[in-house]
Protein backbone atom coordinates (compact mmCIF):
# COMPACT_ATOMS: atom_id res chain seq x y z
CA UNK A 1 0.00 0.00 0.00
CA UNK A 2 1.55 3.33 -1.03
CA UNK A 3 1.45 6.40 1.65
CA UNK A 4 0.96 10.22 0.51
CA UNK A 5 2.84 12.93 2.09
CA UNK A 6 2.14 16.70 1.77
CA UNK A 7 5.27 19.09 1.70
CA UNK A 8 5.03 21.72 3.68
CA UNK A 9 3.29 19.74 5.96
CA UNK A 10 1.34 23.20 7.51
CA UNK A 11 -1.49 24.70 6.19
CA UNK A 12 -0.69 26.09 2.45
CA UNK A 13 -1.06 30.18 2.50
CA UNK A 14 -3.40 30.73 -1.07
CA UNK A 15 -0.50 31.26 -3.95
CA UNK A 16 1.94 28.88 -2.45
CA UNK A 17 3.87 26.30 -3.60
CA UNK A 18 2.97 22.57 -2.06
CA UNK A 19 3.63 18.93 -3.17
CA UNK A 20 1.78 16.31 -2.45
CA UNK A 21 4.41 12.81 -2.36
CA UNK A 22 3.32 9.53 -2.92
CA UNK A 23 5.65 6.67 -1.94
CA UNK A 24 5.87 3.36 -3.22
CA UNK A 25 6.66 0.14 -1.66
CA UNK A 26 8.55 -1.04 -5.62
CA UNK A 27 8.43 0.89 -9.09
CA UNK A 28 5.11 1.51 -10.49
CA UNK A 29 4.01 1.82 -14.50
CA UNK A 30 1.30 4.38 -13.05
CA UNK A 31 0.72 6.33 -10.08
CA UNK A 32 -2.85 8.01 -9.88
CA UNK A 33 -3.84 10.73 -7.21
CA UNK A 34 -7.18 11.08 -6.29
CA UNK A 35 -8.74 14.31 -4.92
CA UNK A 36 -12.29 13.78 -2.81
CA UNK A 37 -14.97 14.88 -4.76
CA UNK A 38 -13.49 14.89 -8.42
CA UNK A 39 -14.54 11.73 -10.67
CA UNK A 40 -11.77 9.82 -11.54
CA UNK A 41 -7.83 10.70 -10.98
CA UNK A 42 -7.39 14.37 -10.10
CA UNK A 43 -3.59 13.61 -11.54
CA UNK A 44 -1.10 10.93 -12.73
CA UNK A 45 2.76 9.82 -12.96
CA UNK A 46 3.83 7.09 -15.64
CA UNK A 47 7.19 4.99 -14.82
CA UNK A 48 7.55 5.76 -11.57
CA UNK A 49 10.86 4.47 -9.15
CA UNK A 50 9.70 4.94 -5.64
CA UNK A 51 7.89 7.93 -4.94
CA UNK A 52 5.68 10.44 -6.98
CA UNK A 53 5.44 14.08 -6.80
CA UNK A 54 2.42 16.37 -7.59
CA UNK A 55 3.07 20.03 -7.73
CA UNK A 56 1.02 22.70 -7.19
CA UNK A 57 2.98 26.15 -8.10
CA UNK A 58 0.15 28.44 -7.27
CA UNK A 59 -2.41 27.00 -4.48
CA UNK A 60 -5.71 28.61 -5.21
CA UNK A 61 -8.89 27.45 -3.17
CA UNK A 62 -9.90 24.65 -5.46
CA UNK A 63 -6.48 22.38 -4.31
CA UNK A 64 -7.87 22.79 -0.71
CA UNK A 65 -9.09 18.80 0.21
CA UNK A 66 -8.79 15.53 1.02
CA UNK A 67 -6.25 13.41 -1.40
CA UNK A 68 -5.26 9.54 -1.68
CA UNK A 69 -2.79 7.87 -4.12
CA UNK A 70 -2.15 4.45 -5.45
CA UNK A 71 -0.55 2.92 -8.24
CA UNK A 72 -0.64 -0.15 -10.78
CA UNK A 73 2.36 -2.86 -11.36
CA UNK A 74 4.00 -3.25 -14.60
CA UNK A 75 2.24 -6.61 -16.31
CA UNK A 76 -0.47 -6.49 -12.99
CA UNK A 77 -3.81 -5.48 -14.34
CA UNK A 78 -5.30 -4.86 -10.78
CA UNK A 79 -4.23 -1.31 -9.09
CA UNK A 80 -2.90 -1.07 -5.13
CA UNK A 81 -4.97 -0.13 -2.29
CA UNK A 82 -5.69 3.40 -1.81
CA UNK A 83 -3.15 5.28 0.64
CA UNK A 84 -4.59 6.61 4.29
CA UNK A 85 -5.87 10.37 3.18
CA UNK A 86 -4.27 13.28 3.59
CA UNK A 87 -5.76 16.79 4.11
CA UNK A 88 -4.78 19.76 2.33
CA UNK A 89 -5.29 22.80 4.29
CA UNK A 90 -5.41 26.67 1.90
CA UNK A 91 -5.32 29.41 4.12
CA UNK A 92 -5.86 33.09 2.84
CA UNK A 93 -4.70 35.97 5.06
CA UNK A 94 -7.38 38.31 3.43
CA UNK A 95 -9.97 36.52 5.19
CA UNK A 96 -9.89 38.09 9.38
CA UNK A 97 -9.62 35.77 11.85
CA UNK A 98 -12.23 34.52 13.90
CA UNK A 99 -12.95 35.35 17.21
CA UNK A 100 -12.74 32.73 20.37
CA UNK A 101 -13.46 32.00 23.60
CA UNK A 102 -12.62 29.67 26.29
CA UNK A 103 -14.34 27.74 29.13
CA UNK A 104 -13.63 27.29 32.01
CA UNK A 105 -11.20 30.75 31.88
CA UNK A 106 -7.52 30.68 33.24
CA UNK A 107 -6.18 27.13 34.70
CA UNK A 108 -7.94 23.92 34.91
CA UNK A 109 -7.23 20.76 36.57
CA UNK A 110 -6.41 17.60 35.16
CA UNK A 111 -10.12 16.06 34.12
CA UNK A 112 -11.84 18.99 33.85
CA UNK A 113 -13.93 19.68 30.25
CA UNK A 114 -12.77 22.30 28.11
CA UNK A 115 -14.79 24.18 25.56
CA UNK A 116 -13.60 26.50 22.99
CA UNK A 117 -16.21 28.32 20.42
CA UNK A 118 -14.39 30.34 17.48
CA UNK A 119 -17.12 32.57 15.34
CA UNK A 120 -17.07 35.12 12.07
CA UNK A 121 -18.63 36.63 10.40
CA UNK A 122 -19.34 34.81 7.47
CA UNK A 123 -20.13 30.72 6.98
CA UNK A 124 -16.96 28.47 7.66
CA UNK A 125 -15.50 25.17 8.35
CA UNK A 126 -13.68 25.14 11.53
CA UNK A 127 -10.06 23.40 12.49
CA UNK A 128 -8.81 23.38 15.86
CA UNK A 129 -5.18 23.40 16.03
CA UNK A 130 -2.95 22.65 18.72
CA UNK A 131 0.10 24.70 19.32
CA UNK A 132 3.00 23.32 17.89
CA UNK A 133 1.25 20.78 15.73
CA UNK A 134 0.88 21.00 12.52
CA UNK A 135 -2.33 18.93 11.30
CA UNK A 136 -5.26 19.65 13.14
CA UNK A 137 -6.71 18.28 16.43
CA UNK A 138 -10.15 18.95 15.08
CA UNK A 139 -12.47 19.87 12.29
CA UNK A 140 -16.04 21.25 12.60
CA UNK A 141 -18.67 21.75 9.95
CA UNK A 142 -22.01 23.65 12.18
CA UNK A 143 -25.96 24.03 11.12
CA UNK A 144 -24.51 27.60 11.83
CA UNK A 145 -22.07 28.24 9.80
CA UNK A 146 -20.76 30.94 11.62
CA UNK A 147 -20.03 29.40 15.04
CA UNK A 148 -18.47 26.45 15.90
CA UNK A 149 -17.70 24.72 19.44
CA UNK A 150 -15.29 22.09 20.57
CA UNK A 151 -15.47 20.61 23.52
CA UNK A 152 -12.22 18.79 24.99
CA UNK A 153 -13.27 16.05 27.70
CA UNK A 154 -11.48 15.44 30.83
CA UNK A 155 -8.07 17.62 29.78
CA UNK A 156 -4.66 16.06 30.43
CA UNK A 157 -1.06 17.74 30.59
CA UNK A 158 -0.83 17.49 27.42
Amino acid sequence: RPSLSLHPSKGVALGDNVTLQCHLPWPALWVLLYQDGHEGPFAYKHEVQDAAEFSFRRTDRGHAGTYRCQYQVSGQPEMSELSDPVELVVTDQTFPRPGTSLRPKGRVGTGTNVTIQCWTSYDATFLLHKGGCSAPTRSQVTDRGDLATFTLPEVTPA
